[in-house]
């Protein structure tokens, strides 16, 4: 129940926004969005994006992007999310420059979507700021390109940069990362029991512009699979990629994943759903259209890479975290038809290939097993390894069975990207 004061403040809120005040509308709109009330919360973000408030406009736009394929406006979330950036929204700057990275209502141009971030980052928005310093770090093949900008990312608050720059160590000088780091603890933050408080001094950042990083942000895509493969088995083959990703590539894909969790899902072919199973006890977590972003996608381009398809074909990342207990017992990537193609193999095709890589290794048991191949898999973090489910005709392997055994301490992270035999993207 509110107080008398706040209910004050919310009658002067509603008369401001009935006055066609758009700050006020939308600032009400996130009132009743709080209080579960989705039709006012809906109709005051309306009325704020239609006086063209940045904040509701970007609003509109992500939950018109957040609809089944079939039933996106995204001409009209697109158009939504180019007013908002032209009044200086760097929330619609980073959206939009996640869809130019895919092209998906516009066109796609890879140096076109750097841009956009850096304009957002250029405004002071730390994800964003976080978002370019890591690309930049991925483009140079050198942490010290935008370290300056990560620093500056994590005092702003941003979880995620704080959480990688106390995992560099030398980015915080000890007594702010100490600070930093107890903030993340006590906040609950996702991953803060990973952490170790910084004993050492903070290392020369070199003065470096928004323009320098960008400029080695917009390399980041070319950043290619360079890494040999070790075949472990053929007929059918599995391969072992090392250093597929860097330690800091995998904690930026923990990081984003881990407020995603939930109880992992299996597909039910008699119901045409994802339901949850006793022989999978994983957590996971995919990620959707709303939740990538360009270090993301540089991930998921450089893996299909390995994977050896058009990232079109590619579904979504998936996460998932094991612990004590958990596993993922004996099954098969290859999908099922179901009535309903639920698993989309009329549309896309099988799940020819999966890619899995490690994410992390401190922990004990956690192997994926293949008890037909007396093949065993475990790998340092960024190791990738890659089988085959199908053959050319999209004929399953049975043979491929496999499991993700029990952990016995710690936590295992994984990444899992399965590979269609034709275009996954609905807009391809």
């Amino acid at each position: 129940m509110l107080s008398k004061l706040e209910m004050e403040n919310l009658k002067s809120l509603t008369e401001l926004a009935a006055a066609g005040d758009a700050a006020a509308q939308y600032r009400l709109a996130a009132h009743f969005d709080r209080s579960g009330n989705e039709e006012e919360a809906r109709r005051w973000a309306e009325k704020a994006a239609a006086a063209g408030h940045p904040g509701a406009l970007y609003t509109r736009a992500t939950q018109l992007l957040s609809v089944p394929p079939e039933e996106m406006r995204v001409g009209d979330a697109v158009k939504m999310l180019k007013t908002a950036a032209e009044a200086g929204g760097a929330a619609a700057l980073r959206q939009l420059a996640v869809l130019t990275a895919i092209g998906l209502g516009v066109e796609r141009s890879w140096a076109g979507a750097v841009a956009l971030l850096a304009d957002a980052a250029r405004s002071g928005h730390p994800l964003a700021m976080r978002e370019l310093a890591v690309l930049a770090a991925i483009g140079a093949g050198d942490r010290a390109t935008g370290a300056a900008m990560l620093r500056d990312a994590a005092r702003s608050g941003d979880w995620v940069a704080i959480y990688l720059a106390l995992r560099r160590g030398d980015v915080l000088g000890a007594d702010e990362g100490k600070a930093l780091a107890a903030k993340l603890r006590d906040a609950g933050a996702p991953l803060a029991h990973r952490l170790s408080d910084p004993d050492g001094e903070r290392g020369a950042t070199q003065p470096v512009t928004i323009e320098e990083i960008a400029a080695a942000a917009a390399a980041a895509q070319t950043a290619g699979a360079d890494q040999a493969a070790r075949a472990l088995n053929t007929g059918p083959d599995i391969l072992h990629f090392e250093k597929a990703l860097t330690p800091e590539e995998c904690d930026y894909v923990i990081c984003a994943s881990a407020p995603l969790l939930t109880p992992s899902r299996v597909v039910n072919s008699e119901t045409s759903k994802a339901d949850h199973a006793q022989y999978r006890t994983s957590d996971g977590a995919m990620f959707g259209l709303l939740d990538l972003d360009l270090t993301l996608i540089a991930i998921y381009t450089r893996l299909s890479q390995y994977a050896g398809v058009p990232i079109e074909n590619c579904e979504l990342m998936g996460i998932l975290r094991y612990t004590p207990g958990q596993e993922y017992k004996p099954h098969h990537d290859f999908l099922p038809e179901d009535a309903a193609d639920y698993s989309e193999v009329k549309r896309s095709g099988q799940r020819i290939r999966t890619l899995l890589i490690a994410l992390n290794d401190d922990y004990e048991g956690g192997e994926t097993l293949f008890p037909k191949l007396d093949v065993s898999l475990r790998g340092a973090p960024g190791d990738a390894f890659l089988f085959h489910n199908t053959d050319e005709r999209e004929e399953p392997f049975p043979n491929t069975l496999h499991a993700g055994a029990p952990v016995v301490s710690g936590e295992k992270w994984l990444l899992t990207l399965w590979c269609r035999a034709r275009p996954f993207w609905f807009w391809v």
